[in-house]
């Protein structure tokens, strides 16, 4: 690749400036990919019961929220869905996943699926945002 020399201030503030204005579109789509990602990690880690004693299980719950308006870098969160059509599927998600005690004497083990589902996907995001980074930045 060649580099591009610039002969005034005016070509370099261009640059810059489309450098910020395609910077915010390719982070809000990489964000989303991103989270597209989690969520499919996260299905694939989630426990799913063998006897169904609620109307659906937490997997197929999960939820990618839009993109967050007040803050100053574009944000998505990835979870299960808490709607008031789904009491009953996602409050519980915590029990399985830190495990549980009765009194010291019964208890579930803790599986930590979400601990699991952040590291398997913490790699392959980092380098979906260097990607996205050279990209923008024209780095070879």
């Amino acid at each position: 690749m060649t580099k591009t020399r610039y002969d005034s201030d005016k070509d370099i503030s261009d640059k810059l400036n489309k450098l910020i204005w395609q910077s915010e579109r390719e982070a809000k789509k990489v964000v989303t990919k991103a989270a597209k990602l989690y969520q499919s990690n996260l299905i694939m880690n989630t426990p799913v019961a063998v006897t169904q004693t609620h109307n659906g299980h937490a997997k197929d719950v999960t939820k990618v929220s839009g993109l967050k308006r007040d803050s100053t870098y574009p944000v998505k969160e990835v979870g299960y869905d808490k709607a008031k059509s789904r009491k009953d599927a996602a409050w519980y998600i915590h029990f399985p996943d830190v495990g549980t005690t009765v009194r010291g004497t019964v208890g579930q083990p803790p599986q930590h699926f979400l601990r699991r589902t952040h590291e398997i996907s913490k790699g392959p995001i980092l380098a979906m945002y260097t990607k996205a980074l050279e990209d923008m930045l024209d780095i070879d």
